[in-house]
């Protein structure tokens, strides 16, 4: 059965920089390859690096997009989706940002990090943010980790309300047991918000939703960093795996319900 990761950051788990000429990206392809094909992942989306150093504002924005893309470069049928960032509190810089990420990058979709990025899911400067977004063809990936109130999943609600056809992807939702049926309780009000697997409660838990909202309502995300490797063994993906429902549904949340969201043949 095909898999594909939605959730692989590139950079170091601490918000370390990435350096050019050190040979950190020949490094990172083949941990991040390696663990790839031991949990036996066929593609991953590879998503810009947050808490990254901003000694230069935006230009160091841009470098981090430009790294993404890149890296995608380097293996397009591994890595078939590369998102990159923007910071609200570049305001309208980041509008600019954006065109370039679409027309000049051809990067796939945005991901927002609030607790790193200093503003909550639901802060006024995103409206414009999603706004370009939406006209541009990209998908908003927004990390809802229950560690911050800045991204608390119900400020992404407020958002897919507001924003009845952005299709959302929420990352690290399930990061514990109120918040996951918080998620599955904003699920069934909801129906553009999709969620990912990473931190997913058990087999069980993969069940209950599946039944209650849907196999298309989630995908499979194991939250991945190379430096250092965030594990070797995924148990995310043993867990949908080892949940009781239908192997069409295992296949909406492996890989399905990514290469609709992103197009991908």
């Amino acid at each position: 059965m095909e898999v594909i990761d939605i959730h692989h950051h590139l950079g170091a788990l601490n918000g370390g920089s990435l350096q050019e000429g050190d040979g950190w990206q020949d490094r990172d392809y083949a941990n991040r390859v390696r663990i790839m094909d031991a949990n036996g992942v066929n593609g991953a989306a590879i998503l810009a690096a947050t808490g990254y150093i901003q000694a230069d504002g935006i230009k160091d924005t841009m470098r981090s997009n430009d790294v993404v893309a890149a890296y995608r470069q380097r293996d397009p049928k591994r890595f078939p989706i590369a998102c990159g960032i923007v910071e609200p509190l570049h305001g309208a810089r980041s509008l600019g940002e954006l065109e370039r990420m679409k027309r000049e990058l051809a990067l796939d979709g945005v991901v927002w990090h609030s607790r790193f990025q200093g503003v909550a899911v639901d802060h006024q400067l995103m409206r414009p943010l999603l706004k370009k977004v939406q006209e541009l063809g990209l998908v908003p990936l927004i990390h809802t980790n229950a560690e911050s109130n800045l991204e608390a999943v119900w400020r992404l609600e407020r958002l897919a309300l507001e924003f009845p056809d952005l299709t959302f992807i929420s990352l690290d939702a399930l990061t514990t047991n109120t918040n996951s049926q918080l998620a599955l309780d904003i699920a069934k009000r909801t129906k553009n918000i999709i969620f990912d697997s990473a931190h997913v409660r058990g087999p069980g838990y993969v069940k209950n939703f599946v039944e209650t909202v849907g196999s298309e309502r989630m995908v499979f995300g194991s939250l991945f960093y190379s430096h250092p490797a965030s594990y070797d063994h995924c148990v995310t993906l043993e867990e949908i795996k080892a949940a009781k429902i239908s192997d069409a549904d295992k296949a909406n949340i492996l890989a399905g319900n990514v290469k609709r969201i992103f197009q991908l043949k």
